[in-house]
Parts: C-alpha cells; structure tokens; sequence
C-alpha cells in the first residue's frame, strides 16, 4: 500500500506535565488481495512507539470511515485524555455509538 496520506490531524497529550502534539494520519485506501478495500492510519504518538493499523470495508469510503472511527476509539481509550485543542475537547472524528456517548458526557464535563 503507497504510503500516500490524504488527511490529518494534530492532536495533544500531557506526558510529564507538558503539553505534547502529535499527529494522527490517514493514508488513502487501496483494494486488497480479498477484493475489498483496507485504509491504514498512523498514530505518531510523542511518548509511545508509533501505531500502524488498517480497518477494512467494502469499498473504499467504508475503509476510510472505518479507519477514522477506528483511530478515534484508540486516541479515546488512552489516558492521559487525549485532546484537539484544549483538554476535555470533542476529537472532532465519527464514532461508534458507545463511544459517541461517552465523547457527549466528556464534553459536558462528566467524565
């Protein structure tokens, strides 16, 4: 698969008290062997060995939202809080129902 990205996003975390960005990359979707279509993403986390992982769909805007809501409940299961902009921050990605509703909850403040 080409290394291509086609969108990104910078993101923040606190490691040892200080603020950090790095940034989350989406690669563009290319078929597979199967026939179906896969999406990598990179997640160049500051304190952590990168991650490269793929979701897979049935066509190529599956994969990709896939690999979003994917990214998005890796970056929402770390703690520290990962954030965009300032802490308790939306991330700002599609999200799987169970994990929507505990984005809700954090943006009002109670989590």
């Amino acid at each position: 698969m080409s290394d291509d990205w086609v969108c990104e996003r910078e993101y923040r975390i606190v490691v040892d008290g200080d603020v950090r960005p790095f940034m989350v990359r989406w690669m563009k979707p290319a078929p597979d062997a199967l026939g179906d279509w896969s999406c990598r993403y990179d997640i160049e986390w500051p304190h952590e060995a990168h991650v490269r992982r793929r979701a897979f769909g049935v066509d190529s805007t599956q994969a990709l939202y896939l690999a979003f809501q994917t990214a998005a409940a890796e970056l929402h299961a770390v703690q520290p809080p990962v954030f965009w902009f300032d802490p308790g921050d939306v991330l700002g990605l599609p999200l799987a129902s169970s994990i929507a509703d505990l984005e809700a909850d954090r943006a009002k403040g109670r989590s």
